[in-house]
């Protein structure tokens, strides 16, 4: 029975069954010589001591005692093979562990990403495209009585040139339709003057207001105006342009997000009248060097356009704001849209409020062609 501990002991898992199998052949091979070699009895002197036992008792316990470690060899063996396979399994599971924990630094380096999407439930919901038509046609509104209520239509002895110069100064003429000589000419006749000056009012003020203008007299909150004027204009063949913009157009609405005072609130950034008031008045200021010329001589007139033009140039700001917190991105379109043009073939019209098109969706995603909400108003001159 000791020699089969041994043997059991010093096998390995890779070969339980060769074991099993020797153990059941010395089993058998010494069952053999048990049966066929009988039993030396011992001499006595006294014939009449008890008989000895049977050599047949002998063999049925040995062969007995064999069958015993037959089985017990067998389980052995089993259980070895049992533990063997089962620490392959583990062996092979952690093999495997690796490639779960690749997967996992994946998604962990996704998780920002997630993470910036979710910055989306605390920035402002964007404004119904009627509820923008409207801010902006009641703004076409507030131009013209503007107009019609501070600029005289008399005569007015002045150079043309000179007028161009000062439109030109204002960037007006530069685009829009229309060039600054011929603006001049229509602001010097009487029965195109008052469309003359709402489209130079307009043209300044939406202007000022626009992101993607970057205009000198800009109205936006100083901080972003000065980043905007110290952004490098496209390079020529610039491939990636759509990327700049979708950059530029998350820039502005984090921006317009960090300037809130209250951010929790979730609406367009506020005017702040400190800051906007010496704005409006420069922008009011270089207006005069043109509008002006149209001004009735007295002081009492003076004070008047130049109050009321910076309340226009305030509401305009107003609006320009709420553009600056939308999610999605607009622009202001200054020149008659192809449909208006091709109703009357060869007319001249002036813009006297610029149409509006959103350009890209809420996540920043430029359109495949820009979506007309407000179409320009103009005026066939």
């Amino acid at each position: 029975m000791s020699g089969t501990s041994s043997l059991a002991a010093a096998t390995t898992p890779a070969v339980s069954t060769s074991a099993s199998a020797t153990l059941a052949s010395a089993v058998s091979t010494t069952l053999a010589n048990a049966v066929s070699t009988p039993p030396t009895a011992a001499v006595l002197p006294n014939s009449s001591q008890d008989p000895q036992p049977a050599p047949g008792t002998n063999a049925g316990a040995i062969a007995g005692a064999a069958v015993g470690c037959l089985m017990v060899g067998l389980l052995l063996g089993f259980a070895i093979a049992f533990f063997w396979f089962r620490r392959k399994a583990q062996l092979h599971r952690d093999s495997e562990r690796p490639i779960e924990e690749r997967k996992a630094s994946s998604a962990v380096a996704r998780a920002p990403a997630e993470g910036t999407l979710q910055l989306g439930k605390f920035l402002l919901e964007s404004n119904p495209n009627t509820e923008i038509a409207s801010e902006l046609r009641s703004l076409d509104t507030l131009i013209q009585q503007h107009v019609e209520n501070n600029y005289h239509l008399g005569p007015v002895q002045t150079d043309p040139r000179a007028l161009a110069v000062s439109l030109m100064q204002l960037g007006i003429g530069n685009g829009g339709g229309l060039a600054a000589e011929t603006i001049a000419q229509l602001a010097l006749e009487p029965t195109s003057r008052h469309v003359a000056l709402r489209h130079v009012i307009s043209q300044a003020l939406f202007t000022s207001i626009d992101v993607s203008a970057r205009s000198e007299l800009s109205m936006l909150p100083a901080p972003l105006a000065a980043f905007l004027r110290s952004i490098p204009q496209w390079e020529s063949g610039e491939r990636n342009t759509k990327v700049s913009s979708l950059a530029l157009n998350q820039w502005r609405t984090l921006s317009a997000f960090l300037l809130h005072p209250a951010r929790s609130q979730r609406t367009p950034l506020p005017i702040s009248k400190a800051a906007v008031a010496p704005q409006a008045a420069a922008l009011a200021h270089a207006l005069h060097t043109f509008l002006g010329y149209f001004v009735r001589g007295n002081k009492e007139s003076n004070s008047q356009q130049q109050g009321h033009l910076e309340a226009v140039i305030v509401e305009t700001t107003k609006f320009g704001y709420v553009l600056l917190s939308q999610p999605s991105e607009w622009r202001f379109v200054h020149a008659p849209s192809p449909n208006q043009q091709s109703q009357q073939t060869g007319a001249l019209f002036a813009v006297v409020c610029p149409g509006l098109v959103k350009v890209a969706g809420k996540d920043g995603t430029p359109y495949p062609m820009p979506q007309e909400v407000v179409a320009p108003s103009t005026v066939p001159i």
